[in-house]
């Protein structure tokens, strides 16, 4: 090290040792937007399909407030489909029981409230074939798995709901430590955080679980907003964090949250 850099690191050093600390108030700015926040989606399957309207929570642990007494409608470019708020007050817009979406169509939501109008639109892609899934032994006494699934080419979220309820041993146990539910995402593009994700629970189970397994398809919208969700959610506590924020969001300006469309498919598997 240079004379001048030694003299420079004894200044800093010295300055570091003499200096002391205050404490100072910030006065910062708050300011509740006025949101609503949606959470709608559709599938291809016959049934009441569901959008949810809220407004936004400001605190901790609170129960958001319903948006209730708003129009909501579904245009799918041919019939404008009216939904109906069930139950009155609650904030929750049902379809016919008979609505299903179509693989390979784009469908947009409508919402008007107090003068207000926001749109949000999603296009229904195909769902692929269940990806590979193993169940590999985690443990001899008493036999335990865990399962493997594999990521695929296009995005996808897979749930898994374990039941080991009616195995000898496990029969007269609580429903808790019987049942489980597991969710996969598959989502394009690399994500540190999740190629070096937090610690998470294993599930672990006996030979003879039954799961139920259903897959769903992920528009573009969709994937867009499960990213930034997971990166504030599960991804969050890795070696890598993002900043806290919303969302993204495929609704207008004035709303936030997500609608979307996806195809969806059913299986059951015994593991052996």
């Amino acid at each position: 090290m240079t004379k001048k850099g030694k003299w420079l690191l004894t200044l800093l050093l010295s300055l570091q040792a003499g200096s002391c600390t205050e404490q100072l108030d910030w006065e910062l700015e708050y300011k509740e937007e006025e949101l609503i926040v949606v959470e709608g989606k559709i599938t291809d399957e016959p049934a009441p399909h569901q959008v949810k309207l809220t407004f936004p929570l400001f605190e901790m642990n609170g129960i958001p407030e319903p948006v209730t007494g708003a129009l909501v409608e579904i245009n799918d470019a041919r019939v404008i489909h009216t939904l109906t708020e069930t139950p009155r007050g609650s904030g929750i817009y049902l379809t016919d029981p008979g609505f299903a979406g179509e693989v390979g169509k784009g469908y947009q939501l409508r919402i008007r409230y107090r003068g207000a109008r926001f749109t949000g639109v999603s296009f229904m892609k195909e769902v692929l074939p269940f990806q590979f899934m193993r169940p590999y032994p985690v443990q001899d006494d008493p036999l335990l798995y865990e399962v493997y699934i594999s990521d695929e080419r296009g995005p996808a979220i897979v749930r898994l709901e374990l039941d080991w309820s009616h195995l000898p041993g496990y029969d007269t146990l609580p429903p808790e430590e019987t049942h489980a539910l597991i969710y996969h995402y598959t989502l394009g593009g690399v994500d540190v955080n999740r190629v070096f994700p937090p610690e998470r629970e294993h599930v672990r189970f006996p030979p003879g679980t039954i799961i139920f397994r259903e897959k769903e398809s992920v528009s573009r919208e969709y994937e867009q907003f499960l990213r930034s969700m997971l990166s504030e959610t599960d991804w969050r506590g890795g070696v890598f964090d993002v900043l806290p924020g919303n969302a993204r969001s495929n609704m207008s300006d004035g709303a936030i949250g997500y609608f979307t469309a996806g195809a969806v498919i059913r299986d059951t598997v015994v593991i052996k």
